[in-house]
């Protein structure tokens, strides 16, 4: 693996953090400290997290566009992991 799989990873896993916070800001107009204990209370927080996920379709058509594909992976391993992960916690909840 090179450096460009590390770039894509990296960009995975920050665009749904950006996301998140855009959404907090936007559609609940709070903070995502504040939106992030009251999700927790609500369990609202696997929908939110997966709808910050559905950011990562950004970066994925613009390395696609470019040919980036070792970025594409990147952001496509993420993307499984994040799945993963909200699979867990809705099981959980």
């Amino acid at each position: 693996m090179n450096t460009n799989f590390f770039k894509g990873f990296l960009t995975g896993l920050l665009t749904p953090v950006a996301g998140f916070w855009i959404y907090c800001k936007l559609v609940l107009k709070t903070d995502a400290d504040i939106a992030f204990k009251q999700l927790i209370a609500d369990n609202l927080l696997t929908q939110v997290i997966a709808i910050s996920v559905l950011t990562n379709i950004l970066p994925l058509f613009v390395y696609n566009r470019r040919g980036e594909n070792e970025k594409l992976k990147g952001v496509v391993v993420v993307s499984v992991l994040y799945a993963f992960v909200i699979s867990v916690l809705y099981f959980i909840q």
